[in-house]
């Protein structure tokens, strides 16, 4: 993983994300390495030659930029983050996301997180001074060794599911997002009841999915992974890269059969 130091000139920006009104992605590039992230397009907005998953740009000057820009009142909700995840290793030297929750604190501006680490934990004494603020986990497979070669990078999901019952416990809204939900891999009834309820005991308010989204760099990774490790599922990956339309809808009613 390389790590690379630079500046930005907005820290707060107009989100398209349904609910969220802004956004804060305090690095650009992410170390998790998920091989079905599609934020592999925004490769081209870092200058690098590096794949995405392989580098991480730390905007050193965030903060300061933030600060700057909540001078000028505000509302609505700030979501971190949309393209990368403020909570990866990097924050643990850096402090960015950390130091961006303290000046959010100040303002009446309701803030969202969905996070793979539990990492989130850190700031805990900052999320309670918060009045509006839900903590979401994208949890993708309760199976750790699944999880470990899907997301090399991220903290296992037992992990998550623990601060979510910490979060919890402290009074934090917290929700679980299960995604993707992958052919062949993670859409059986069976995991996904599995992992629905450890999600509700450990406390999430809301458990939400997503299907797979067939862009192809993904697709390709994740058929690499499916011919080298699970072979079986190879025929049902490839039928519903086929018919995305048609895999949506099985997995939504798969969904509500669970729910």
């Amino acid at each position: 993983m390389k790590i690379y130091e630079t500046t930005c000139q907005s820290a707060l920006n107009r989100s398209k994300i349904p609910g969220m009104d802004y956004c804060l992605n305090p690095y650009h590039g992410c170390s998790h390495g998920c091989i079905y992230c599609y934020a592999g397009c925004m490769t081209r907005f870092s200058g690098l030659k590096e794949e995405w998953g392989s580098f991480v740009q730390v905007k050193s000057n965030f903060p300061e930029r933030l600060a700057a820009q909540l001078k000028r009142p505000r509302r609505g909700t700030v979501m971190l983050s949309s393209v990368t995840d403020a909570y990866q290793a990097v924050e643990r030297k850096y402090g960015l996301t950390r130091a961006c929750l303290k000046l959010l604190s100040r303002t009446g501006l309701r803030v969202s997180i969905l996070t793979k680490s539990d990492l989130v934990l850190r700031d805990l004494d900052i999320l309670k001074e918060l009045d509006n603020v839900r903590v979401g986990f994208t949890i993708t497979t309760a199976d750790e060794i699944l999880a470990r070669r899907l997301e090399p990078g991220a903290p296992p999901s037992s992990r998550r599911l623990k601060a979510i019952e910490k979060l919890a416990g402290a009074g934090i809204k917290t929700w679980v997002f299960v995604a993707p939900i992958i052919p062949g891999l993670t859409d059986a009834p069976g995991d996904i009841k599995t992992l629905v309820q450890a999600a509700k005991q450990a406390g999430a308010r809301e458990i939400h999915y997503d299907p797979f989204n067939f862009y192809p760099s993904a697709a390709a990774r994740v058929k690499e992974l499916i011919s080298k490790s699970y072979p079986r599922s190879r025929t049902v990956f490839e039928r519903a890269c086929r018919d995305p339309d048609g895999y949506a809808r099985q997995v939504k009613a798969v969904w509500n059969a669970t729910l």
